[in-house]
C-alpha cells in the first residue's frame, strides 16, 4: 500500500500517479538501467519471474516491497506475465536523465495483455494467437501478430461456446453485460477475461478495435485487416471433443507427435503452416470450393519442377505477417525491415514458377510489395544493430549529409591528427600534442621547453608541472563538429529509418495481400507435395450418400508402420451403419478414426491414403471414442462418455458421419450393453446416417436381423493351435467369434498363473451364462411414436413437462458451475 501523498518521494508520488490508472496491471517502471516493480505487484510478480523479492527503503519502517530486472531482458520476463495470464504496463523515461531538470518524466509506453503480446517470436509460429470479443449477435477474432479479423454472426451461445473451445483464443474482451455468463464456462480458465465498456460501439468487432485503440499504439491498427465475414453453413463441424478424440492437432497426451496435423504438414513457412490449421479446423461443405482445391493440387501435381521450384523459393520466405506485426512496435529495427524486404522477395519469386496455373488476383498490390522491398533493400543496412538509435542503420550513400556526419565522427582521430600535423608545421615545434579529457575538452599541450614558441592566438587553458595546455578557435570549432556529429548522426539515420518504418505501415495492406496469396500458395503445395509422396488419390464427392474407401489407410499410423500397414476396405451406402466386433488390439479405432480423418482430409481439399475414395459432403463429424474423466468437474468417465453421447445424438442430422467405440463399457455388463442398443437404435430410427459403431458387446451383432441398415463386420483374428493369436487388421464381414480378453492379457505381459485363473474363470461363467441373444433379437425395437400411451403414461408425460418447464426456466448465465449440477441433480432425482 501507498503511503500519503504527503509522505511520499517526488519519485514514489510520480509513480503513484501512474500506477493509479493502471490498477489492473502489473507496473514496469524504468529507473535508469532497470525495470523495478513495486508492492503488491512485486509481491505477485516476483514469484512467477523466478526473481528475489527485496525491501526499499530497508532501515525505515514503511519498508516497500520490490523486485527488477535489466531492461534489456525485459521480453522474457513479460512473456511470463502474460502467459500467467496477467496484464502489463511499461512506463518508460520519456527524456533523457542528463538534459532533465529535476524528476526524469515518465509515461506508459505500452500495455501488453496476453491477447496483445510483446513478442511474437517467442509464440508457437504456426498457431494463431486470437483476442476475441462477444456480443449478443456475434463472435469476432483479432490476431494482433498477424493483423487477421474475422467474426461470426450468431446469436447461439452454443456456436460462441463451440469457437471459443476449437480457436486458439488468449483473452475474451466482453462488456460488463456479457462478463457474467463467461465467467461460468467451463473452459473460460482456457483464456483471461477482459471488461471493456464503450457506448458507442455496436458489435463485437467495434468493441475489439475500441479496446486494441485504447491500449496499444495507432500503428497496431494499420497493420490489421478489414474484418471478414465466416459462417457455419459452409463448414464441416468439428467439435473439439471430435478433435481431440480423433488426434487432429495432438496425441492423448496433449503433444503434436502423432496428430493428424503433424503427419501431413508439409508447408514452408510458418503462415502457411497456420492456414492448414485453419482450414483442418474447418474444412469445407461446398462442393465447388472442394473440387476447386482438388484442381488446384492437381495443376502442382501435373507441374512437377515449378511444385519444386516453388517450394525451394517459399523456404526462403520467412514470415510477412508476424514480421509486420513486430515492425508496428516500437521494439523493432532495422532487421526487421531487411527480413521482411527478403520475405517480399521470395514470396514474389515463388509465385513466378506457377503464373502460368495457380490464378494470381490483385497484381497492383504485389507490384506496391515489390517497390517497398527494394525501398528497404535501397535505404537499411544488411548489418543493422538490433537498436535503430545507435547509428549504422542506414546505407552509405543513401544521403550526402548522412555520409558527411558519419565522416566527420568516425574520421575524428584523423582529422585531430591532421590539425596537430599543421600546428607542428607551423611553429616548429615537434613535441606539440593535440589530446582530448572529458573536463577540456580538446587542447594543445606544449612541453615547458617549448611554451615560448606558442602563437600569440593561443589561448591558455591550464598550467602544469612540466607543460601548459592550449586552445584555439580552429580546435574548439572542431570538438563541436566531431561531437555534435555523432548525436546528428543517430538522430538523422533514426528519422530515415522510422519514415520508412510508417510509409511500410501505411501501405501494409498490399503486403499482407502478398501474404495471403503465398500462404494458400503454400498449403496447396504442400498438399499437393503430400500426395504425391505418400501416393494419395484424389477423392470423388458424389451427391448420392455412399462412402467407399478403396484399400484405405491411416494417415498417421501408416507413416509410423512403413510398408506394414495393412490397408482396410470400407462401403456404406445410405444410412448404413458399421458394427464392428472383435479383440483389443484388433485395429476397430484405428479403422474408424481412418474413415473420419480421411473425411476431414477430403472437405479440407486434400488428396487422401486410399487407391479410391467416393463420398459424400458431411456436415460434422462426431465421436464418441476412449475412456476419460474429468475429475476436476466431478465427472466420471462414465458420465464422460454419456455427456458426449448426448451431445452427439441432440446435434447430428442425416448428413452427419457418426464414429462411436465401446459405448457403455463404463457401466455394468447389461447396464452398458442395454445402453448400447438403444442408442444405436435411435441413432438408425431417428438420425439415418452414417455410422461406425464397434463394440465387445457381441450379443449385438443379431440386431442386423431388425435392421436392415447395420452391416456387422469385426477384424481377422487367427487363433494358433498352440494358444497363440495373430492379429491380421484386415476388416472381414460378419461378426466376431470372441474378444480374446485373456490372449490379449498375456500379450500384455500379466503373470501366467493370473491369466490362467481367468481362463479357468471363462469357462464355467460360459458354461453357465444366460445367452441374451435370443432376448434381444426378439425383443421389440425402439420405434418413436408409435406406440399408444396409457392413462399412466399421460400422467407421466405431464409430470416431465413440468420439469421441462422448470428446466426453460431456468437462469444458466447467473447460476455457478455447481449450482447448475445441483440443479441437474434434483431433476434427475424428480424424473426417477
Amino acid at each position: 500500500m501507498a503511503k500519503k501523498a504527503g509522505e511520499l518521494t517526488p519519485l514514489m508520488k510520480q509513480y503513484w500517479d501512474i500506477k493509479t490508472l493502471h490498477q489492473d496491471k502489473i507496473l514496469f517502471f524504468r529507473m535508469g538501467d532497470f525495470y523495478e516493480i513495486f508492492y503488491d505487484d512485486a509481491v505477485k510478480a516476483s514469484p512467477l519471474l523466478g526473481i528475489t523479492l527485496t525491501q526499499r527503503n530497508k532501515k525505515s519502517e514503511d519498508q516497500t516491497p520490490m523486485c527488477g530486472f535489466p531492461h534489456h531482458s525485459a521480453a522474457g520476463y513479460i512473456n511470463k506475465l502474460l502467459a500467467s495470464g496477467l496484464k502489463v504496463a511499461i512506463c518508460d523515461q520519456i527524456e533523457d536523465p542528463a538534459l532533465a531538470k529535476g524528476l526524469v518524466k515518465r509515461a506508459i509506453t505500452r500495455i501488453l495483455t496476453p491477447g496483445m503480446v510483446y513478442d511474437s517470436e517467442t509464440l508457437d509460429q504456426t498457431k494463431a494467437h486470437y483476442l476475441c470479443s462477444i456480443d449478443d449477435q456475434s463472435i469476432s477474432f483479432v490476431d494482433t501478430t498477424t493483423g487477421e479479423c474475422f467474426y461470426f454472426k450468431t446469436a447461439s451461445l452454443v456456436e460462441k461456446i463451440k469457437l471459443l473451445d476449437v480457436l486458439p483464443v488468449a483473452e475474451v474482451v466482453v462488456t460488463e453485460k456479457e462478463s457474467e455468463w463467461i465467467k461460468n464456462l467451463e473452459l473460460s480458465n482456457r483464456f483471461v477475461i477482459s471488461k471493456h465498456n464503450n457506448s458507442e460501439v455496436k458489435s463485437s468487432s467495434e468493441l475489439l478495435l475500441s479496446y486494441i485503440k485504447e491500449l496499444s499504439n495507432q500503428e497496431l491498427l494499420q497493420i490489421l485487416r478489414p474484418f471478414e465475414e465466416r459462417d457455419f453453413e459452409h463448414r464441416l463441424h468439428l467439435s473439439q471433443i471430435t478433435l481431440r478424440h480423433l488426434e487432429v492437432f495432438s496425441n492423448n497426451r496433449g503433444e503434436a507427435n502423432g496428430s493428424l496435423y503433424q503427419a501431413i504438414n508439409r508447408t514452408k513457412t510458418s503462415s502457411g503452416a497456420r492456414l492448414l490449421r485453419t482450414w483442418m479446423s474447418f474444412p469445407l461443405r461446398n462442393r465447388k470450393q472442394i473440387e476447386h482445391r482438388y484442381n488446384q493440387v492437381h495443376e502442382f501435381r501435373e507441374h512437377m519442377f515449378e511444385l519444386k521450384k516453388v517450394r525451394e523459393t517459399l523456404g526462403l520466405m520467412g514470415d510477412i505477417e508476424r514480421r509486420l506485426g513486430k515492425i508496428s512496435q516500437p521494439q523493432c529495427h532495422g532487421r526487421d525491415l531487411t527480413a521482411l524486404a527478403d520475405a517480399v522477395k521470395a514470396g514474389l519469386g515463388s509465385l513466378q514458377w506457377c503464373q502460368a496455373f495457380f490464378k494470381i488476383e490483385n497484381v497492383e498490390a504485389l507490384k506496391r510489395s515489390a517497390g517497398l522491398a527494394e525501398k528497404i533493400q535501397n535505404r537499411i543496412s544488411e548489418e543493422a544493430p538490433l537498436s535503430v538509435k545507435q547509428g549504422h542503420v542506414i546505407k552509405k550513400g543513401f544521403s550526402s549529409e548522412l555520409d558527411e556526419l558519419i565522416d566527420l565522427s568516425t574520421n575524428a582521430h584523423g582529422l585531430v591528427a591532421a590539425l596537430e600535423q599543421r600546428e607542428k608545421e607551423k611553429t616548429g615545434i615537434s613535441s606539440l600534442k593535440v589530446r582530448y579529457n572529458n573536463v577540456f575538452g580538446y587542447y594543445i599541450e606544449i612541453t615547458n621547453s617549448h611554451k615560448e614558441k606558442a602563437p600569440a592566438h593561443y589561448q591558455r587553458k591550464q598550467t602544469l608541472a612540466n607543460a601548459e595546455r592550449f586552445c584555439t578557435d580552429e580546435l574548439i570549432e572542431l570538438e563541436k563538429k566531431v561531437l555534435s556529429a555523432q548525436v546528428k548522426r543517430f538522430d538523422l539515420e533514426f528519422s530515415f529509418f522510422d519514415e520508412l518504418r510508417r510509409e511500410i505501415l501505411s501501405d501494409a495492406s498490399c503486403l499482407l495481400t502478398l501474404a495471403s496469396i503465398c500462404s494458400e500458395l503454400d498449403v496447396i503445395s504442400s498438399l499437393a507435395w503430400l500426395s504425391l509422396e505418400e501416393s494419395y488419390c484424389r477423392p470423388q464427392i458424389t451427391e448420392e450418400r455412399v462412402l467407399v474407401l478403396e484399400s484405405s489407410r491411416h494417415p498417421v499410423v501408416e507413416q509410423f508402420a512403413r510398408g506394414q500397414f495393412v490397408a482396410n476396405t470400407i462401403h456404406l451406402n445410405q444410412k448404413e451403419c458399421l458394427l464392428i466386433t472383435g479383440p483389443n488390439m484388433a485395429g476397430k479405432s484405428t479403422l474408424m478414426r481412418q474413415a473420419a480423418l480421411i473425411v476431414l482430409m477430403a472437405q479440407m481439399g486434400s488428396y487422401v491414403p486410399a487407391v479410391s475414395a467416393t463420398l459424400p459432403v458431411y456436415d460434422a463429424i462426431y465421436t464418441r471414442i476412449g475412456a476419460s474423466d474429468q475429475l476436476s468437474e466431478g465427472l466420471s468417465t462414465f458420465m464422460v462418455e454419456m455427456t458426449e453421447t448426448a451431445q452427439m445424438l441432440k446435434s447430428a442430422t442425416a448428413e452427419s458421419l457418426l464414429i462411436l467405440d465401446e459405448v457403455g463399457r463404463g457401466t455394468a455388463t447389461f447396464d452398458g450393453m442395454c445402453l448400447a442398443q438403444s442408442i444405436l437404435e435411435y441413432i438408425l430410427n431417428t438420425l439415418g446416417n452414417h455410422v461406425f459403431f464397434a463394440t465387445h458387446y457381441h450379443e449385438l451383432t443379431v440386431l442386423e436381423k431388425s435392421f436392415a441398415q447395420i452391416k456387422n463386420a469385426h477384424m481377422k483374428v487367427i487363433d494358433h493351435k498352440e494358444g497363440q493369436i495373430e492379429f491380421l487388421h484386415i476388416l472381414t464381414s460378419g461378426s466376431a467369434g470372441q474378444s480374446y480378453g485373456v490372449k490379449v492379457a498375456e500379450l500384455a505381459g500379466l503373470p501366467a498363473s493370473v491369466t490362467q485363473r481367468a481362463e479357468s474363470l471363462l469357462s464355467k461363467l460360459e458354461a453357465t451364462k444366460i445367452d441374451t441373444r435370443p432376448i434381444l433379437a426378439v425383443t421389440p425395437v425402439m420405434n418413436l411414436g408409435s406406440a399408444q400411451m396409457s392413462l399412466f403414461d399421460q400422467e407421466e408425460r405431464k409430470r416431465k413437462d413440468a420439469l421441462l418447464q422448470e428446466l426453460m426456466k431456468f437462469q444458466v448465465q447467473k447460476a455457478s458451475p455447481l449450482q447448475a449440477l445441483n440443479q441437474i441433480a434434483q431433476w434427475q432425482e424428480k424424473l426417477n
